[in-house]
């Protein structure tokens, strides 16, 4: 018992009470904890190798395999749209929050459809935790202006359709049993693949990008990625509401004298947005420039970072907007395809500090509309000093962005997609309507 204490004070001294207190307990009641990871990690396909020791069943109950309809809980025959409007389904994965970036921007997208005198479905393919589509369809009602999308939960009850349409490697399974429609898509917003350690989840996804979907890609190094495996697909621009994310409402918009407040786009949760690497380099320029206040928003963080820092958690949109105006200049990471924030950044007059990569570069270019560099945390200080030492070089990042987003507009990536999608469907499923409804 002694040295049991012994071990436990000594883990305590190094990593923490609350770890300790944690560790102590997963020792005492390990099935709890196989319970419990399996109820936070529903749906997400992730296994911490641990428990598989303790339950080897977890090993393969993530693993996704080729199934009939049926075996997804659907009908042996089609259900008949009773609607008279030709009927699109996406396959959604159940959301926590409807104002996430890969979330809202294809409900985003499925809603401009419906403006076509269209029936569209968000089915959520991963359902688990809801019996009633009530909660998830006032969400919706209260995210998207003049919402006309109807959720659904029951695969038994989803319609023959003109077009099912993927949103996630995982939703691709169910599309790819899903018979009951003219054409399917992949609206693809990132390279997922790419969002897991090489092995059965990553090949899983890939071979998701062989299933012979029509794909739809957030912006042109996707459409390379998706076409790179035989397939092809149109991709959009990203663009920004320009009721938010707009510079200072003044005549002649110039970037302020000096540097006095630094944008980091923090999301720990998120490994593609390269946290780490935001706090070593932040720590750099916080010893190099104490004079610049730090603001991290994305997420609420759980530790207090080890520089002074503003820590503003999760905002709304229009908060986020608002935010940005009283910063002078912008830092947000990626590893994989290109997040929103530097297009918002660069939307609302925000010189951008990126990472390098072609990922990022079929939208920001070094010395044009953003500064990109090394993802090593002495480069980000380089980048950040330049900035900060030259309003000249500011202004001039700050004019790009703005002259990059000026002729982007959703509604204009909205329709270009929409009529690619219809001059896609067989002729005799539906005439595409060019002008939406009133």
């Amino acid at each position: 018992m002694n040295d049991k204490i012994k071990l436990f004070m000594q883990y305590a001294k190094e990593f923490g009470w609350g770890n300790a207190v944690i560790f102590a307990l997963f020792k005492q009641f390990p099935r709890f904890f196989v319970l419990l990871h399996q109820k936070v990690n529903a749906g997400h396909h992730c296994v911490w190798p641990g428990m598989t020791n303790l339950d080897p069943e977890m090993t393969y109950g993530t693993v996704l395999d080729y199934k009939s309809w049926t075996e997804y809980g659907g009908t042996v025959v089609p259900v008949a749209n009773k609607d008279p409007r030709p009927a699109f389904i996406w396959f959604v994965p159940d959301w926590t929050n409807v104002w996430g970036g890969g979330h809202y921007t294809l409900f985003r997208f499925a809603n401009h459809f419906a403006r076509f005198d269209t029936r569209n479905i968000i089915f959520i393919h991963d359902n688990r935790r809801h019996h009633s589509v009530k909660h998830l369809q006032e969400e919706l009602m209260s995210a998207l202006p003049d919402c006309q999308l109807e959720v659904m939960i029951d695969p038994a009850l989803l319609p023959s359709c003109a077009a099912a349409i993927a949103t996630t490697w995982q939703s691709a399974y169910d599309v790819r049993a899903f018979e009951f429609t003219n054409k399917k898509f992949y609206f693809m917003q990132d390279y997922e693949s790419l969002f897991y350690a090489y092995g059965t989840t990553s090949m899983q996804a890939n071979a998701t990008y062989g299933f012979g979907f029509i794909g739809i890609t957030g912006g042109g190094w996707l459409k390379q990625c998706y076409e790179s495996h035989g397939g092809r697909a149109r991709n959009f621009l990203f663009a920004a509401d320009r009721q938010i994310f707009h510079p200072p409402r003044v005549k002649d918009y110039r970037v302020r004298e000096k540097v006095s407040r630094l944008f980091f786009y923090g999301r720990p949760s998120t490994e593609r947005r390269c946290f780490d690497l935001g706090m070593a380099a932040l720590k750099k320029i916080a010893e190099r420039f104490p004079d610049v206040e730090i603001v991290i928003a994305g997420l609420d963080l759980q530790a207090r970072p080890p520089f002074p820092a503003t820590l503003m958690g999760n905002l709304t949109l229009k908060e986020t907007g608002d935010l940005y105006r009283t910063c002078d200049i912008g830092m947000a990471f990626s590893g994989t395809n290109l997040s929103y924030l530097p297009v918002e950044l660069m939307a609302s007059g925000v010189p951008v500090i990126c990472n390098n990569g072609p990922h990022v570069e079929w939208h920001c270019r070094h010395g044009i509309n953003a500064c990109l560099a090394d993802p090593v945390p002495q480069a980000m200080l380089e980048a950040f000093s330049a900035l900060y030492h030259d309003r000249s070089l500011r202004q001039r990042l700050a004019d790009g962005g703005l002259a990059t987003m000026a002729p982007l507009s959703w509604e204009q990536q909205m329709d270009g997609i929409y009529r690619y999608v219809m001059e896609n469907l067989d002729s005799a499923v539906m005439t595409p309507r060019e002008e939406p409804v009133s």
